[in-house]
């Protein structure tokens, strides 16, 4: 028996999800606090995502320090309730 396209199983890529990354890289002396955001699968897609990101924000550094403070993903929900009436999400 044929297959019809209704029987067929379209295999669907897991959708990317945007994380917001907050961090601290530390080279030689000098701190800086970063705030991204990322496209990823999950969050090991997110910290290879960020580490590509470090390699090219610090071309020529031997040693960077990072310090995660906070990843997270962001809702693509909006939150009504945080507008109070005062704006339309």
């Amino acid at each position: 028996m044929t297959k019809t396209w209704e029987d067929v199983a379209w295999e669907q890529p897991a959708p990317r999800r945007e994380w917001v990354v907050e961090y601290h890289a530390k080279v030689g002396e000098r701190t800086t606090l970063h705030l991204t955001v990322l496209r990823g699968e999950g969050m090991e897609d997110v910290q290879r995502r960020l580490m590509q990101e470090l390699k090219t924000t610090y071309v020529g550094a031997q040693e960077i320090q990072v310090t995660v403070l906070r990843m997270e993903e962001i809702e693509t929900e909006p939150n009504a309730s945080m507008f109070s009436g005062s704006f339309t999400p």
